[in-house]
Formats: C-alpha cells, sequence, structure tokens
C-alpha cells in the first residue's frame, strides 16, 4: 500500500494521501480482495490488499492513518498552553479603570472594546 498509516504532527506535516483508480492489469487483486471480504475474511483481505503495490483506497490503513492524525491533533491541542484572552468588552471610565485593575487580568497588548 501506498498509505503512511504515521503522523509527524505537530514536529511535521503528514504527507497527503492520494487515490486513483486501478488499471486492468490490478483488477484481478480487487477482485480477490472483495471476494475475501463478501466471505467475511477482513484479517486476510487486509493482509492481501497490504501485500500489493500501487494500490490505495479506502481500505484499514487509511482508517489507521486517519486515526492517527485525529489522535495527534487532539494530543497537540489538549497540551497546548492556554492562550490569554486577547479582548477585554468594558465600560471604561478612569474610576472603573482603577477598580477593574485589581479584578481583571490586564496585560499590556490587549486589546479594548
Amino acid at each position: 500500500m501506498l498509505c503512511n498509516t504515521l503522523s509527524h504532527y505537530p514536529d511535521g506535516i503528514d504527507p497527503m494521501i492520494f487515490f486513483q483508480d486501478i488499471n486492468l492489469d490490478q483488477l484481478e487483486i480487487m477482485n480477490t480482495y472483495n471476494q475475501l471480504i463478501a466471505q467475511g475474511q477482513y484479517t486476510r483481505a487486509s493482509r492481501f490488499i497490504d501485500q500489493q503495490e500501487g494500490i490505495c483506497g479506502y481500505f484499514a490503513d487509511f482508517f489507521n492513518a486517519i486515526e492517527n492524525r485525529i489522535y495527534n491533533l487532539q494530543n497537540h491541542l489538549l497540551n497546548k498552553p492556554q492562550k490569554k484572552q486577547p479582548f477585554i468588552s468594558h465600560e471604561i471610565t478612569d474610576e472603573t479603570l482603577k477598580e477593574l485593575s485589581d479584578e481583571l487580568p490586564i496585560e499590556e497588548g490587549m486589546f479594548w472594546i
């Protein structure tokens, strides 16, 4: 199979997965694969298609690749440091600014709207 199931995110960009139609020389491969699936021999069908060259489709390795990419993205987002709030929306006067400075996390570079 041409489909790489590993994910390098966030350390690198995962390569795109390309699909193509099979040519007539590969027709017997797909017929064999479909017969194994029809007989309920999913493990055998998966092993058979994994040994083939130049065929990439919606097979187990494709779904494993998608699952690994989703897992790595989720893991990255869950472990990413929380961003500071860039906007504060409040009616500000000189008096309320003094009061709010103790209550709100006012920092340099914040936008006031």
